[in-house]
């Protein structure tokens, strides 16, 4: 395979734990659970990417060298080269993002609870950095009667503040399981 396609292969499955999920949900396929599938093995996909850029960047780099040692010039080098460094950010931004969900610290303190409000901590399965964090947050934000929302990603879990008047927590967990990461009831 060419450099330029391994570059772009790579950015694609590196990228695909963090972007399949939301894209299932634009698609209306999140209730099928894919976000649980790819926070599962998403260093799998990580280590995918990672490798194929690997192979783009020497292939590319073995092919440079011939031409060089022959006095021939590459057919798209510039185009190439443009494209295995945009596979590189990518690839590094997405490291970056999966390290970064795991190094940092606990969550910030919640919110006061109001009169009448509750909160919950919800085990959630398959998020594994923070693009995760974030659909689950967006979730539970779209529901009536949900004050606050915290997702973390490295406790496996979502914090929730929420008025039972107006969401139970069956609610809670039906639109977390709506984004394909797979919620349980927390235990008592």
């Amino acid at each position: 395979m060419k450099p330029h396609r391994l570059g772009i292969l790579s950015g694609v499955v590196a990228s695909a734990c963090c972007l399949g999920p939301p894209l299932f949900i634009l698609l209306g396929l999140g209730s099928l659970g894919l976000g649980s599938f790819f926070g599962k093995y998403h260093w799998y996909f990580i280590l995918g990417g990672t490798l194929l850029l690997t192979v783009a960047w020497r292939s590319y780099l073995k092919e440079k060298r011939r031409c060089t040692k022959e006095g021939c010039r590459m057919v798209k080098e510039g185009t190439t080269r443009s494209i295995l460094l945009f596979a590189t950010l990518i690839v590094a931004v997405f490291v970056g993002l999966n390290l970064y969900t795991y190094a940092k610290g606990s969550s910030a303190a919640t919110p006061l609870q109001k009169v009448g409000e509750k909160q919950v901590v919800i085990p959630v399965e398959g998020m594994s950095c923070f693009t995760c964090e974030l659909s689950v947050q967006k979730a539970l934000g779209d529901l009536q009667g949900v004050r606050s929302s915290k997702a973390s990603a490295k406790e496996g879990n979502v914090a929730v503040l929420y008025d039972p008047i107006q969401v139970s927590v069956g609610d809670l967990v039906e639109a977390i399981n709506k984004t394909g990461y797979k919620a349980s009831f927390p235990k008592e």
